[in-house]
């Protein structure tokens, strides 16, 4: 045989060969998968009847003819088909049509095509493997199902971590914000502990000077006392050196009872007594009254120490508490890694 002769029979080969298989694609008796090439011309064709039909109202009709089309062409998919698709796959869901292979893979091809439901579409292209008895097409529906398993399964697994994803993306930002709202509430706190700690700064400045007052009022009272106390008992040793504060009034005080206080100055009631000296029952008096107000006194300037006490351990635990809380935020604002 020569050369040219072999080429044309080569040439016949590849006609029938590709003869064949445009009719197994376009063979409604064949099964329907992804990735059989049709007959382009035919399928739209096919898809303009279905068009016409269906606007005119020709559901039925209109139905059978983009059947027709989509097995002659897959790609009639991708085209706006205003319902017919949906209508072809309740036909092939009616519960009542015949479970042929064909039907069953037309079915699987649908549900995978049209929305996607992958788990259907491998139940029914088992189911048409199962029954079909052309080895051909019980292959076909094989294999379809098998490639979609694989596809159901890399989309399970990405779908899984996806979901793991999101979960992580979820849990960052619920601990960014719990250490955002604690950051927040610490810089409150150091706040409202810098505003207590100048109030209690300002309370103390107001305490020492009423502490610096009232002693200075008792160390009086209580050298009067004594001045008093002196005179009683020693009437003939006092030395008139300049007036007499005590002539006309006398401290806050009691007449001689510790227990009767008296919270304003009084009347001097040996005021007009004549004499250089004070001695006798004046003097007595006054040493009673300066007595009772040095103890007043010393009362207050106890009270006065006490809650100055309590002002230093405050201001003391708040710079301590204050302290701590920088350090919180100097370590999270370091150990923070997101």
């Amino acid at each position: 045989m020569r050369v040219s002769e072999k080429i044309w029979v080569f040439v016949l080969l590849v006609c029938l060969f590709s003869s064949t298989a445009a009719v197994a694609a376009t063979d409604p008796a064949t099964c329907l998968v992804i990735g059989v090439e049709g007959d382009p011309v035919k399928g739209r064709a096919y898809f303009k009847s279905a068009m016409e039909q269906w606007l005119k109202g020709q559901r039925s009709e209109a139905v059978e003819s983009y059947e027709r089309a989509i097995i002659a062409d897959h790609s009639i998919l991708k085209h706006e088909d205003h319902g017919m698709a949906n209508a072809l796959l309740e036909k092939y869901r009616d519960v009542n049509a015949s479970q042929t292979p064909a039907l069953l893979c037309k079915r699987a091809f649908l549900e995978n095509i049209l929305i996607g439901n992958l788990d259907e579409s491998i139940e029914f292209y088992e189911k048409a493997s199962e029954v079909a008895e052309k080895e051909q097409i019980a292959e076909m529906a094989k294999a379809e199902a098998e490639r979609l398993s694989e596809e159901l399964q890399y989309l399970r697994e990405w779908q899984a971590s996806v979901r793991e994803a999101n979960a992580r993306l979820r849990r960052k930002d619920l601990e960014e914000y719990l250490a955002r709202e604690k950051r927040e509430d610490l810089q409150e706190e150091v706040e409202d502990n810098s505003l207590e700690l100048e109030e209690l700064q300002e309370r103390l400045a107001y305490l020492q000077k009423q502490e610096k007052e009232v002693a200075e009022e008792m160390y009086t009272s209580v050298r009067h006392a004594a001045r008093y106390r002196r005179r009683y008992y020693y009437p003939g040793s006092y030395q008139a050196t300049g007036p007499d504060p005590d002539a006309q009034n006398v401290p806050p005080g009691n007449w001689g009872s510790d227990n009767a206080s008296n919270n304003q100055q009084v009347p001097n009631p040996y005021s007009q007594q004549t004499g250089s000296g004070v001695s006798g029952k004046t003097a007595l008096y006054r040493y009673y009254a300066h007595r009772g107000s040095a103890r007043r006194h010393q009362e207050k300037l106890a009270q006065i120490r006490a809650e100055i006490s309590g002002v230093y351990r405050r201001i003391a635990q708040i710079k301590k508490a204050s302290k701590e809380i920088r350090e919180e935020l100097n370590n999270n604002a370091v150990k923070t890694d997101y």
